[in-house]
């Protein structure tokens, strides 16, 4: 089994394009849901170590996110997907969508099922480019200082995977410009995967 740290530019790249397909996607369905046109900047991929996270994202911030698992139905689970907001884009969707954000109970299932409506896109964009078929568990919703996402990352699922493939990526809606980050904690299956699609295994 290749490790994921292996990854050189090229495949990098070709990561790149996964992330890609798959936020574009995303966007795609967030579009329909709006009512409105959103454009995406294409993805910046890195592969970062579970322990090293916050190196790449600002520990001091609030964010809202939706953590989704990732089953395989041949052969089981094969990883997690987190799609995070900024508390600013975060307010700006529900904003978008509701006219108001001081509902916060309204505004976290807003947010929860935007959350839920990325990560299916996401998922099934993935799932095609990679050839396997994957059903998105139902989300866990959690807002609170990236710091503590960093933290339950790490506790929870440290022990299944040592690397977290993150996306960054902006959408802009208007004059809006909305920050998501997207990290795939893929399993070694998962990873398995990947290196086929790079044409890195048999």
């Amino acid at each position: 089994m290749r490790s994921i740290e292996e990854l050189g530019e090229v495949e990098l790249d070709a990561l790149k394009e996964l992330g890609n397909i798959g936020v574009g996607k995303a966007a795609t369905s967030l579009s329909q849901m709006l009512g409105r046109t959103i454009e995406m900047s294409v993805p910046n991929a890195m592969v970062v170590r579970i322990q090293e996270l916050h190196k790449v994202i600002d520990a001091e911030k609030m964010v809202a996110g939706v953590v989704t698992g990732l089953d395989d139905i041949e052969n089981g689970q094969a990883g997690f997907l987190y799609i995070t907001f900024p508390e600013e884009s975060s307010q700006k969707l529900v904003e978008i969508l509701l006219g108001d954000s001081s509902d916060e109970e309204m505004a976290d299932s807003t947010l929860m099922e935007i959350g839920n409506i990325l990560s299916s896109a996401f998922c099934d964009a993935t799932a095609e480019m990679l050839g396997v078929t994957l059903i998105p568990t139902p989300p866990s919703f959690g807002r609170d200082f990236a710091i503590a996402v960093i933290d339950a990352i790490v506790s929870q699922l440290a022990d299944k995977s040592d690397y977290v493939v993150v996306f960054e990526t902006k959408l802009e809606e208007s004059e809006d410009e909305i920050e998501i980050l997207v990290m795939l904690v893929p399993n070694e299956r998962f990873v398995n995967y990947i290196f086929q699609l790079l044409g890195m295994v048999e």
